[in-house]
């Protein structure tokens, strides 16, 4: 088996789809009526944005990407617009320089608090089915209803709710229903640019874990994102939890790992 060697473009392209289904879903945010979340996002160049939503207390909903020395002055007004909300979290890739940056984000409060994986591999990796697993293209209010249940379930998420009937039609996204014996057990999406696919949200319900969902999931996607036309799959995934073991076991390997900064 051939060695991957990753290189600097990998890393660009991986934060470009990233950085593309995260500003697709926070438009789709924004665009509610009233946008009562108050969803905003901010560019700043070389690929470096920031999003902000106070009416949804999480990181991922408050999050600043691809920022590095080259902006250190672009970093203070961040900050501040964070402080004016609910808080934020920086993400730091590897590839370019962020001493000073880090230094800056200590300085203002901002702490270490964990690591986040970005996997890339090619399409076409084998599957391995799993007995009673069926996933199904979400393509209707019927089907979305189920999904939206157990992609809250998956993700923990009880405090709010999470309108999904745009994403049924948002470009380039392709949402995934994985029923066990019948029952809804998980949920996950595929984002799809050009040559590139994206392997989004995968979340099971706990009650239906280690019976081969999160991984049907992931085979189902990388099939269709390969009948799309796309030559590279990249998926994320916090270090060594199970979704990051289960993507190893499908082939794709580890791309890099960014290191999140939190605000106190």
């Amino acid at each position: 088996m051939a060695v991957f060697i990753p290189e600097l473009d990998d890393v660009r392209r991986a934060q470009a789809i990233v950085g593309g289904y995260t500003r697709s879903r926070q438009a789709i945010i924004a665009a509610r009526p009233g946008n009562p979340m108050g969803a905003e996002a901010r560019d700043f160049g070389a690929g470096a944005f920031a999003l902000r939503t106070p009416g949804f207390p999480g990181s991922v909903f408050n999050r600043a990407y691809g920022f590095s020395d080259a902006l250190i002055d672009e970093v203070p007004g961040v900050i501040d617009w964070f402080k004016a909300g609910v808080g934020g979290v920086f993400e730091l890739a590897p590839g370019q320089p962020i001493s000073t940056l880090a230094r800056l984000l200590a300085d203002a409060g901002y702490a270490q608090t964990g690591f986040h994986s970005t996997l890339v591999g090619p399409v076409g990796l084998p599957d391995a089915p799993a007995s009673g697993v069926e996933v199904t293209k979400v393509e209707d209010q019927a089907d979305l209803a189920p999904f939206s249940d157990v992609y809250h379930r998956g993700w923990a998420i009880s405090d709010f709710r999470i309108p999904m009937t745009p994403w049924l039609s948002a470009p380039r996204w392709s949402l995934y229903l994985a029923r066990f014996e019948g029952q809804p057990a998980g949920a996950a999406i595929l984002y799809v640019v050009g040559e590139d696919a994206y392997l989004a949200d995968g979340a099971v319900d706990p009650a239906f874990r280690r019976h081969g969902v999160h991984r049907a999931l992931l085979d189902r996607r990388c099939a269709d994102a390969k009948a799309a036309g796309a030559m590279r799959i990249f998926s994320g995934c916090d270090f060594l939890s199970a979704s990051y073991r289960n993507q190893l076991r499908k082939g794709l390997v580890l791309l890099y790992t960014e290191a999140i900064w939190a605000s106190a």
